[in-house]
């Protein structure tokens, strides 16, 4: 019975914290493909996002259009959590010029362009390269890899954080910063994931020195969508970071010491 139970929680966690509202789809299009230029270049910018339904010329899809902006906008804020900014006050994205399309970890910038918003991690970045992911999961040529990593919060997320805390548990560790990440691609301005049966692709996340610890072992507990849970191991010896091999699609990832 209790296993059932567990069974139950977990399915109920992946579906509330792994169905994303069909409008975080507008961070797909294709201007996005130049955020690639940016990774390489060195630059950490925002993305362009097309949010155009063909018909922007009427004043009923342009108020539509602008309601999906603002609920793309208010998702992606619930998701970065209460962050205070410098002066103090709460950090925030206003627009979509300021949604960072890489991110840096340890002095490596992401091999991918995408949606870098986890702010609880000291930087997440795919560390495998573009074209060697390309190549794992068969993508076209007009298609190009594509990364979206945000906060999964416990507060908002109690089911799905409770499967990861059952996971630790059988490491007698403690849980860390968690995040959701989805690996997948674009193709004519339209997001999809990769499947999570592909080739391995290396993450490098930043660990924040409120958790790091030196004489710690550190690993990623990784809930798939249907309740599947995997350990994934520290690759790397800087107590600073944490490096693992997962695949393509999505996730509820957080860093657990022990």
């Amino acid at each position: 019975m209790k296993a059932k139970i567990i069974k139950r929680m977990m399915i109920a966690a992946l579906t509330v914290s792994l169905a994303l509202t069909p409008s975080i789809g507008v961070f797909a299009s294709g201007d996005l493909d130049n955020g690639s230029q940016d990774a390489e270049s060195g630059s950490n910018t925002g993305s362009s996002v097309n949010t155009s339904t063909g018909a922007d010329e009427d004043s009923g899809s342009h108020s539509s259009s602008k309601k999906r902006q603002e609920e793309v906008l208010s998702f992606i804020n619930r998701n970065l959590g209460v962050d205070l900014d410098e002066d103090g006050g709460v950090a925030s994205v206003g627009s979509f010029a300021e949604i960072p399309s890489t991110s840096t970890v340890a002095g490596i910038k992401s091999a991918i362009s995408g949606v870098y918003l986890a702010t609880v991690v000291n930087g997440s970045v795919v560390t495998t390269g573009l074209d060697k992911i390309a190549v794992g999961y068969g993508l076209a040529a007009d298609e190009k890899p594509y990364a979206r990593m945000y906060n999964l919060e416990a507060q908002r997320s109690p089911l799905a954080y409770a499967v990861i805390v059952n996971a630790a548990a059988s490491l007698n560790g403690e849980v860390g910063p968690a995040i959701n990440i989805e690996l997948g691609k674009v193709k004519g301005g339209k997001y999809s994931l990769l499947s999570a049966e592909g080739a391995e692709i290396e993450i490098k996340l930043g660990i924040p020195k409120s958790f790091a610890q030196a004489d710690k072992n550190f690993a990623m507990v990784c809930v798939r969508p249907g309740g599947k849970v995997t350990i994934l191991q520290d690759k790397d010896t800087n107590p600073d970071t944490i490096t693992f091999d997962t695949t393509g699609g999505q996730g509820a990832y957080a860093i657990v010491k022990y």
